[in-house]
């Protein structure tokens, strides 16, 4: 039923009242005549629809039962047409309009990276780029094995993936390779060597023969566990040997920090540059050029999207800061700040398990440099396994 409407209103049709007359009889010569009214009313100012093309046929029909028609409503494409027919730019913007979406629905319009982790989508779509694949790109042009192909041999990382083409959008789908665990190696014969000098505070063996105990000193590659088992019958067997030496260590560190140095500050001069990236072109909308000399540039996009779809425009902002170098002098309560710093990050970098018991710290200046020195005392593990090598 819907679809006889919209049938109707493509190619228009007229309502109609008959007055006067018989409508009875009119509306017998319409049935006899094979011509189909619908909507047909039966009251005082009866009348029904009629298809516009065969209007002008009732008129016939009309005068012999003696009626008059009289036009209500004219409905349909052909009398919207017939109404801009004096207003021939709708036409032809129309008329462009659909041109244009024709000849933008056969290029990529949006590309869509999904399933990344580790992976940085801006490169991806750098290598996309290099491949022939981009905002623009001809959608019969594009060849989305190959590509994928090229992609997987480009980032090991790639376990797998996939191009799929959805309307005007490309959407890629990667996933990425699992990294397998590392296995230990526990096959062959070794010993237990100290990777430190320290004294010994705790020690647990897992397999070998203990050549220390608690409290000895230690000093870096003593021979802590031997890989040498002995039983009880004066016969020996290799083993690989493993332990935990726990054992109080001394670190010392040193850190350079300079007092004197050039430093980039900005000299208050900004500018900012904004452009419009259509299918991967970048239109201009600034007149700002480049600026000269040294400059730290910062950009933002902005992607548009139209009910949740992401279209092929985006804007793209630049900020601009102009910057000079500068000779500046460093207080020594500034300079000991930061060697800190570079002490806090030298402790989180220390072997896992290490345990930090006391420190001390010193300082001097030499040739305008700030020396930082310092020394832990620690506890941690020096169990370090050593392969025996047998000949055979």
């Amino acid at each position: 039923m819907f679809s006889l409407q919209i049938t109707r209103w493509i190619l228009g049709y007229v309502r109609f009242s008959v007055i006067g007359g018989s409508p009875e009889r009119f509306f017998s010569y319409c049935a006899r005549s094979g011509i189909i009214l619908w909507n047909i009313s039966s009251r005082s100012d009866s009348g029904a629809c009629v298809s516009a093309g065969l209007y002008r046929n009732l008129r016939f029909m009309a005068r012999k039962a003696g009626c008059r028609l009289r036009v209500r409503e004219r409905r349909g494409v052909p009398f919207l047409l017939r109404r801009t027919r004096t207003h021939r730019g709708i036409v032809f913007g129309t008329a462009a309009f659909t041109v244009i979406l024709i000849l933008l629905s056969l290029h990529v319009w949006c590309i869509d990276v999904t399933g990344n982790t580790t992976l940085d989508s801006r490169a991806v779509l750098s290598a996309l780029t290099e491949n022939g694949l981009y905002p623009g790109a001809r959608i019969s042009d594009v060849d989305t094995k190959r590509i994928e192909q090229k992609l997987i041999l480009m980032f090991p990382k790639i376990r797998w993936m996939t191009i799929n083409t959805q309307g005007c959008t490309m959407q890629v789908c990667i996933q990425e390779k699992t990294e397998r665990p590392e296995i230990e190696q526990e096959s062959g014969v070794c010993n237990v060597k100290a990777a430190s000098t320290g004294q010994i505070v705790a020690i647990r063996i897992f397999s070998g023969t203990a050549q220390v105990k608690k409290g000895d000193a230690v000093v870096e590659g003593q021979l802590l566990v031997s890989g040498v088992v002995e039983d009880e019958f004066g016969g020996s067997t290799f083993v690989h040997a493993k332990a935990e030496i726990i054992a109080e260590t001394s670190r010392s560190c040193e850190f350079r920090i300079p007092l004197r140095r050039s430093v980039r500050q900005s000299t208050g001069f900004t500018a900012v540059r904004r452009s419009l990236r259509l299918f991967g072109a970048n239109i201009p909308l600034t007149l700002t050029g480049k600026p000269k000399g040294d400059c730290d540039v910062s950009g933002t996009q902005t992607d548009v999207r139209l009910f949740g779809t992401l279209l092929p425009v985006s804007l793209y902002e630049e900020d601009w800061t102009g910057m000079r170098t500068v000779p500046v002098t460093v207080t020594r309560q500034q300079a000991v700040a930061e060697a800190k710093k570079d002490l806090a990050e030298y402790e989180k970098n220390l072997p896992q398990g290490t345990k930090i018991l006391s420190s001390s710290a010193s300082d001097r200046t030499e040739k305008e440099t700030l020396i930082y020195s310092v020394t832990l005392k620690c506890e941690e593990n020096i169990a370090k396994e050593s392969e025996i090598l047998i000949k055979s």
